[in-house]
This record gives C-alpha cells, structure tokens and sequence, in this order.
C-alpha cells in the first residue's frame, strides 16, 4: 500500500546525493512534484522515506529519475 506525503509536495530543493547520475543536476533548482512512501518500486528498507519526483525549476522538465528524502535537501 502506497501513501503520499503531501508535506513535500511542491517544495522547492537541491540534490546533496553524491550519486555520479545525478552530476547533470547538481545545483538545479527542483520542484517535488510527487512524494510516495511504500508503492511499485519503493525500497522497503528506506521506510518512513518518501520516493520523490521532480521537475526543474527554471525548465519545467521532468527529472529522468526519483530521489528519497535523504538524497535532497529543501531549499
């Protein structure tokens, strides 16, 4: 079962992960545009994290890819 964290919907943030896939979107502007805990591939053993997507601030593209809570920072 899925639920959505609606506290982090539309906020703004920056990515802190240092994934090496995330380098394009380092210092981006991001809007939280979605916000799941538990779901189609939700990591289990991140609960209570939320799966996030994004769009860009300043472009309002999707972001190719969803970040948890401990990989971004709101701004």
């Amino acid at each position: 079962m899925k639920r959505i964290k609606y506290s982090l919907l539309k906020q703004k943030c920056v990515i802190v992960s240092d994934n090496e896939n995330y380098k394009d979107y380092i210092n981006t502007t991001l809007i939280i545009t979605n916000a799941e805990i538990g779901g189609r591939g939700y990591d289990s053993g991140l609960y209570p994290e939320a799966l996030c997507s994004f769009i860009d601030e300043e472009t309002g593209t999707e972001i190719p890819f969803s970040l948890y809570e401990y990989e971004f920072e709101l701004v």
